[in-house]
C-alpha cells in the first residue's frame, strides 16, 4: 500500500488552491480584456472582481474555491513537469467551471460577496448565457497549442453540456453535474502540458473522476405532488359498525407429529488420482486497487503525488 501523507505531514495542501489562485488570476485577467466590454462586466461580476456597473470591487483575487487550477498544477508536477508551463491550462479549466456556473444558474460566491444577487439575476439569462459562452470560448483559446489538449477540452465542454440537458429534461429541480469530469479535465490537462504519455494522462484523469464521484452528493427524491395531495380513505362505516359474531367451538386438533430428520448420505470414498477442488484465490476476484494506486503504476518513474493524495483528503475527507 501507498504510504498517504496526513493533514500534519503536508500542511501546505490547505492553501494549495489559494496559490492556484493567485497563480491563475493574471492570466484570467488578460482573457478577459480581450473581451468586448458587454461581456467583461459580465465576467468581472462572475468572477468577483467588478459591481454591476463595471467598477471594480477592490479584491485582488477571484470568486470560488480554485480547486480546478490547484489539481491542474499538483498534476504537472506530480509527473514531474514546469508549473509555468500549464498555467494557461489551469485558468483554461478555472474558466470551464465558471462557465459551467453561469449556465446553470449559479454564482461562483468570493469570500465578503456572499449577499451578492446571482449573475442571471443582475444580467438576465441572455447575458448570463453570452458570458458563459465566452468563457468556455476563452478556456479553448488558452489551450490552442496543443491539439491533444483541445480535443479533450471540448469533449469535456461536450459531456457538461449533455449532463445540463439531460438534467434539465428529467427534472429541473435536480441536483447539478457533479464534477468528476471537471476534475478529471484538471488533471489530465496538467499531464498534457507536462508532457505525460497517454497511459499517465488517462491514470489522471480516472483519479480526478473519482475525486468527483466521492464528493458527489447523492440525491434524495422528492415526493411527486400526487403523493403529497391524496389523502387516505377512511374506513368506510360498514367496516367499522358491523360486529364479528363469535365462532362456534370447534374439537382441538391433535398435537402435529415431529418430522423424521433426514438421514445423512454415506461419504463415499474419492476416486483414485482425483483431489477435492481447491478454493478460489482471493487474488483472483480482487478489484483493482485505489485511483491513486493505479495513478502510481502507470507513472514511467517516480511521481510526486503526494500533493495530489493530500488534495484528494481534503476535498472528500477520504482517502483515495
Amino acid at each position: 500500500m501507498i504510504p498517504y501523507p496526513t493533514d500534519h505531514d503536508d500542511p501546505g495542501a490547505a492553501t494549495a488552491p489559494g496559490r492556484a489562485r493567485a497563480a491563475v488570476d493574471p492570466v484570467l485577467r488578460a482573457c478577459l480584456h480581450t473581451l468586448p466590454d458587454a461581456v467583461r462586466v459580465v465576467c468581472a461580476y462572475q468572477l468577483g472582481w467588478g459591481d454591476r456597473t463595471g467598477a471594480p470591487t477592490g479584491r485582488g483575487t477571484g470568486a470560488g474555491r480554485a480547486i480546478g487550477p490547484a489539481l491542474v498544477l499538483a498534476a504537472v508536477r506530480a509527473v514531474g513537469g514546469r508549473e509555468e508551463a500549464a498555467l494557461p491550462a489551469a485558468a483554461a479549466v478555472e474558466l470551464v467551471h465558471q462557465s459551467t456556473l453561469l449556465h446553470a444558474g449559479v454564482t461562483g460566491r468570493a469570500p465578503g460577496a456572499r449577499r451578492r444577487p446571482p449573475t442571471r439575476a443582475v444580467f438576465g439569462t441572455t447575458g448570463a448565457g453570452a458570458a458563459g459562452d465566452a468563457m468556455a470560448a476563452l478556456a479553448v483559446r488558452l489551450v490552442a497549442g496543443r491539439p491533444g489538449a483541445v480535443t479533450l477540452l471540448c469533449d469535456r465542454l461536450i459531456e457538461l453540456c449533455g449532463a445540463r440537458a439531460a438534467r434539465h429534461a428529467a427534472v429541473p429541480a435536480a441536483a447539478l453535474p457533479g464534477p468528476g469530469a471537471l476534475f478529471g479535465l484538471a488533471c489530465a490537462l496538467g499531464g498534457i502540458h507536462a508532457g505525460a504519455p497517454p497511459r499517465v494522462t488517462a491514470a489522471l484523469d480516472t483519479f480526478g473522476r473519482a475525486m468527483g464521484t466521492a464528493t458527489a452528493p447523492t440525491p434524495t427524491p422528492r415526493p411527486t405532488p400526487l403523493t403529497r395531495l391524496t389523502p387516505t380513505a377512511p374506513p368506510t362505516p360498514a367496516t367499522r359498525l358491523t360486529p364479528v359474531a363469535p365462532s362456534a367451538p370447534s374439537t382441538p386438533s391433535p398435537p402435529p407429529t415431529p418430522p423424521t430428520p433426514p438421514t445423512p448420505p454415506a461419504p463415499s470414498a474419492p476416486a483414485t488420482g482425483t483431489r477435492p477442488p481447491a478454493r478460489a484465490r482471493h487474488t483472483a476476484t480482487a478489484g483493482p486497487g485505489s485511483p491513486l494506486e493505479q495513478l502510481v503504476r502507470a507513472l514511467p518513474g517516480p511521481g510526486e503525488v503526494a500533493e495530489l493524495a493530500a488534495l484528494y483528503r481534503l476535498i472528500t475527507r477520504t482517502e483515495p
